[in-house]
């Protein structure tokens, strides 16, 4: 291996809850003063577009999900809907206690980190505030790149980014939109991260079939075959 590509949320940082979800539904919906189940609704059904850079800031992205509310929204409150919206992303974005750690090692042993995340604007936004920013060397972000996991193009431009060819970037995601077969299929190894104590109820298409290598932490990874100095 010459790089570790890591996924962000279910990896780097913890999934948000389903409770979390909702209280930032219900927090934006209040100040646009909109329905918060038919804010949540209309939020739900364009995370493709908005994880795509469809709507070109959070703000466009808020507006679109509004509008797909029974009663107009508060324009006046759309500033401040961003803001909360931003805030409470921010807190979705605390490193788990050993990804610094972990990221800071391996690029100690000589290997190059990238970052591979489906995520709406505000992620990327917000990233250089992040810790992690200071220990990935390459970090992709679908709503920049106008592509998303599993698309092939999406890895085939970390890849290049990189500078290494499949089989000697190491994949490391906790499986959801089918990210670890398809990394498989482009010649990535990959592995698996999902702590068995760590309640992660938010969740959108899980791998629960993966046969491949599993970790739980990510300290795991100094232990592995794939690692080593």
């Amino acid at each position: 291996m010459k790089a570790v590509l890591f996924d962000l949320f279910g990896t780097l940082v913890d999934n948000p809850t389903v409770a979390q979800v909702g209280e930032l539904h219900a927090s934006v919906a209040s100040v646009l003063e909109v329905s918060p189940e038919e804010f949540a609704h209309g939020w739900s059904v364009t995370f493709q577009e908005r994880s795509s850079g469809a709507f070109g800031s959070v703000e466009g992205a808020i507006v679109v999900a509004a509008m797909k509310c029974s009663k107009p929204y508060a324009e006046g409150g759309l500033a401040r809907a961003v803001r909360v919206r931003r805030d409470l992303t921010r807190g979705w974005l605390t490193p788990r206690k050993d990804a610094q750690s972990t990221l800071t090692e391996i690029r100690n042993r000589g290997f190059r980190t990238g970052l591979l995340s489906n995520c709406t604007q505000e992620v990327p936004e917000l990233w250089s505030e992040n810790i992690l920013s200071t220990v990935i060397d390459v970090p992709l972000f679908s709503s920049i790149e106008f592509l998303r996991k599993p698309i092939p193009e999406f890895y085939e431009r970390a890849l290049a980014r990189l500078n290494v060819p499949p089989a000697e970037c190491l994949f490391v995601a906790d499986g959801d939109n089918g990210e670890l077969a398809a990394a498989r299929r482009l010649g990535m190894p990959a592995v698996m991260i999902r702590p068995s104590d760590l309640l992660n109820d938010f969740r959108q298409t899980p791998e629960d079939d993966w046969d491949g290598p599993r970790i739980e932490r990510l300290s795991e990874l100094l232990l592995t075959e794939f690692i080593k100095v």
